[in-house]
């Protein structure tokens, strides 16, 4: 009985209508009901934090993920963390030790570390650096 019902559910929802109550439903073209625009901003122009360490951290978040901007003075430091989404980071100039449990990368200009979520991470500029930064909302 179980398994008649799934089936006929899922094939109503594959199909696009169904008949309840005797009346015919049907779905929209769309799921959408407002079509958003594109933004263009700059970090420039964004309210920056300046940090203790002296990093100068700026995000522009849309609706599911955000960038962040991240100016790194050499020897800035970053204690073991972890966050509740995934993180990608890209290393614009510079050089940064990126460190995750016994695992050491130096990333130069144009690598990529791929943070898991709730994985613990830190990091160390060896010079001045930027990064650019892929997260969930917040």
């Amino acid at each position: 009985m179980k398994r008649t019902i799934a089936l006929s559910t899922s094939l109503l929802l594959i199909m696009g209508s169904h008949v309840a109550g005797g009346q015919e439903l049907t779905q929209p073209d769309s799921a959408q009901i407002t079509v958003p625009e594109m933004s263009y901003l700059k970090f420039s122009e964004t309210e920056g934090r300046v940090l203790d360490d002296g990093r100068d951290v700026r995000r522009i978040n849309a609706a599911t993920v955000g960038l962040i901007r991240v100016e790194w003075p050499e020897g800035a430091t970053t204690t073991a963390h972890n966050h509740a989404n995934e993180l990608i980071m890209s290393v614009v100039s510079g050089r940064l030790k990126a460190i995750s449990g016994d695992k050491e990368f130096i990333m130069e200009a144009g690598d990529v570390v791929v943070v898991p979520a709730w994985v613990d991470h830190s990091y160390v500029a060896l010079e001045d650096t930027v990064t650019l930064e892929a997260a969930g909302p917040g």
